[in-house]
């Protein structure tokens, strides 16, 4: 499969894109923290089920009324897919590290992923990013560092799961704005809540013919019985899901994947927010300073401008 970018740039497309984007990281960190809240009361395949069959109804019960079954007809099937497959596999990783972490912790290695969208832009799309914009991946790569402060204390196995959703959220945003420029936002989030429903109910399938030890972890765990409680915040869950996935759909194809991917970092700032306020997480003088380095980023990352070439084979 050869990469080719069919992308031509619009008219105000950038600052739209970013507008769309920091709507989106608002709304993922509050839900990622409602997830991290509640994990001990679901599994991880059953909420990642629940919540996107309700954003996969209520996406269908908004599109078909306005605009037909042609609202949800995809133009490159293969390639919504991949950026799909490329996002549950991204949300999987991520939301199996958060009950082992904080949220702070966790989104901080979640967010190398600016620097992986520079270097696989780079690589599978021929992108320049330029000076001032490695730049600014650096100070934002600086950023994280001084929130996760390496240390044999706080480097074990399981931070290996939010680098990995990095680096599928990347590939996911490459895909979107090198492949998928022609798909409606609407058409790829109702497609991304149906790649979630099939690959949730793939992996409940085998956790039900296999058993694993361990059944009453999130990870593991089968079908916990849920209270009222429990089903009204997996459908709060899938309203939101429905919200951000379109937002995210629609930053992506209008806005350059690296300029996208730093702003995409105040998400950081909100789960710092949201950290003290559910959580009692208090920022400390060092970590403060990297999410400081991490805004500075975005400004510089913003005023750089992006080259791109139009072909990589």
């Amino acid at each position: 499969m050869a990469w080719k970018s069919d992308h031509t740039p619009r008219s105000g497309g950038t600052t739209h894109g970013i507008i769309a984007i920091l709507a989106a990281v608002t709304l993922l960190s509050f839900s990622d923290a409602l997830v991290k809240m509640s994990g001990d009361n679901f599994g991880l395949a059953q909420l990642v089920l629940l919540r996107s069959t309700v954003a996969a109804v209520l996406l269908a019960a908004w599109l078909l009324p306005m605009h037909g079954r042609s609202s949800l007809r995809l133009t490159r099937r293969g390639w919504v897919w991949a950026r799909s497959l490329c996002l549950a596999a991204m949300w999987l990783s991520y939301y199996a590290a958060l009950p082992a972490m904080s949220f702070a912790l966790a989104a901080a290695c979640y967010y190398t992923a600016p620097a992986w969208m520079a270097l696989l832009g780079r690589a599978l799309l021929g992108m320049k990013v330029g000076g001032r914009g490695w730049t600014a991946v650096a100070l934002s790569l600086a950023g994280v560092l001084l929130v996760v402060s390496p240390s044999t204390d706080t480097f074990t196995p399981l931070l290996l799961l939010p680098l990995a959703a990095a680096g599928f959220y990347a590939l996911a945003g490459l895909i979107t704005w090198s492949r998928c420029q022609a798909e409606s936002p609407g058409a790829m989030a109702f497609t991304l809540n149906l790649c979630l429903v099939c690959v949730a109910a793939a992996a409940l399938l085998l956790l039900s013919l296999f058993r694993p030890g361990g059944t009453e972890s999130f990870i593991l765990a089968l079908w916990p019985r849920l209270t009222l409680a429990d089903w009204s915040l997996a459908f709060v869950l899938g309203c939101l899901l429905a919200v951000i996935a379109t937002a995210v759909a629609t930053a992506y194809r209008l806005a350059p994947t690296p300029v996208l991917g730093v702003f995409d970092t105040a998400y950081l700032g909100f789960a710092a927010i949201w950290g003290a306020v559910l959580f009692g997480d208090v920022l400390t003088a060092r970590e403060t300073l990297g999410i400081a380095l991490i805004a500075c980023s975005a400004i510089l990352m913003s005023g750089g401008r992006q080259e791109r070439k139009d072909h990589f084979s």
